[in-house]
């Protein structure tokens, strides 16, 4: 149940350390609480992947924000979904990687958002013209399709 529910809000921090509370007391105690001279490795180190040393068990913080990301991602790769205007809430950071990796290939550009996705050779509007991103509105940025921008321009030529 608890992943559901970190899909669709942001969960305070008291929550996850308290889910994760339970998570370490189950693993090293099968109890559920497990005090500090009980944990055998850092939790930090348990949530890596077994590659790296770890044992595999997702760090629920970092579980969702993915969960997240992938709202993100079904909102660019299919806006018909009946829940594609909902306001869902995505951390920062999260959002940060995600429009890190996330490079736009334009078509006709009805889902290519002009201001704020990377479509001109894998960059931002902002990346190239910080000053004057800064001076479009954010419900501008959050909206404008490449196509309609392509359009407008068209229309509303200026000498």
């Amino acid at each position: 149940m608890t992943i559901y529910i970190a899909t669709a809000i942001d969960l305070p921090k008291w929550v996850i350390d308290a889910i994760d509370k339970i998570r370490k007391g189950f693993l090293w105690r099968g109890r559920k609480e497990a005090k500090g001279g009980h944990c055998m490795v850092a939790w930090s180190k348990v949530c890596r992947p077994l590659q790296l040393g770890g044992l595999g068990i997702q760090s629920f913080q970092e579980l969702s924000w993915a969960l997240r990301m992938r709202w993100l991602w079904l909102k660019k790769t299919d806006p018909s979904r009946l829940w594609g205007d909902l306001p869902i809430h995505v951390p920062a950071k999260a959002k940060a990687f995600f429009s890190s990796v996330l490079v736009s290939e334009v078509g006709n550009g009805a889902r290519t958002l002009f201001w704020a996705d990377k479509w001109i050779n894998g960059k931002k509007v902002a990346d190239i013209a910080p000053r004057l991103f800064r001076l479009i509105p954010t419900r501008v940025v959050n909206r404008r399709n490449v196509q309609e921008a392509i359009r407008h321009c068209y229309l509303n030529p200026k000498p």
